[in-house]
């Protein structure tokens, strides 16, 4: 299922006939999303992720090829297809990508951003569902983590995206790939429910009900930062 800006979002404007007026029904509405925005869990939980500035860190881009070597506090945007081949997980064979750390570290959290893409066999956007292993020297699977719950982030002029985040331990190699049953399923976000907001302007915006759907796929962007911690389960 395609959702669109308007779809998801759902704005309608009625401008004023003074510019004066239109100004201030522009503030209004910004205000009024921005007290929505504070009692939204999804919010509550995003600046715990990223932090309550509102400016998040520059995501860079990872080689297209190859393994990727992260540094801590340091996202980066890492691309899955074919060109890295695929390799036999314990959840099933799947494209994938190599990831290593400066050293072994005792705890880590990762932060994870799915990148919604288009829908190469359809309509729509799709999303690579992402599952962590955590390998040995030797590049043998010694853990696993699939990385959910998988948040739905949905803005305007923003790609959206799924936003999660695990712990993991003893970790300095992890191999980045997509569990095999989750190419028959699809993302489901919760319905959301309509919100609406008007003032004696004639200014107004509804938000409608939506429920987004979006299948899993082989290939995609996904945006890694490790982050150190001191115990077990911490940094998420």
């Amino acid at each position: 299922m395609h959702v669109s800006l308007q779809e998801t979002h759902g704005w309608h404007f009625a401008r004023p006939k003074s510019a004066t007026r239109w100004l201030l029904c522009v503030c209004a509405f910004f205000l009024a999303v921005g007290s929505a925005s504070a009692a939204n869990p999804l919010t509550v939980w995003k600046e715990r992720l990223f932090g309550r500035d509102g400016a998040e860190p520059v995501v860079r881009d990872a080689p297209d090829e190859g393994v990727v070597v992260l540094g801590l506090n340091r996202p980066e945007r890492i691309h899955v297809d074919t060109r890295n081949g695929s390799r036999k997980f314990p959840k099933g064979e799947s494209h994938f990508r190599e990831i290593e750390l400066s050293r072994e570290y005792e705890h880590i959290a990762v932060r994870v951003q799915v990148i919604a893409t288009s829908n190469p066999k359809g309509r729509g956007n799709a999303v690579y569902k992402p599952i962590l292993y955590v390998l040995d020297d030797k590049g043998e699977v010694r853990a696993e983590k699939l990385v959910e719950p998988l948040h739905l982030d949905i803005r305007p002029f923003k790609p959206t995206r799924l936003l999660a985040c695990v712990a993991l331990d003893k970790v300095r190699r992890l191999a980045l790939a997509t569990p095999d049953v989750a190419l028959k399923k699809s993302f489901q976000s919760d319905s959301r429910s309509k919100l609406k907001s008007s003032n004696k302007s004639a200014f107004y915006y509804s938000t409608d009900a939506v429920k987004v759907q979006m299948p899993f796929i082989d290939s995609g962007d996904i945006v890694l930062e490790v982050i150190s911690a001191t115990k077990k389960g911490e940094g998420c």
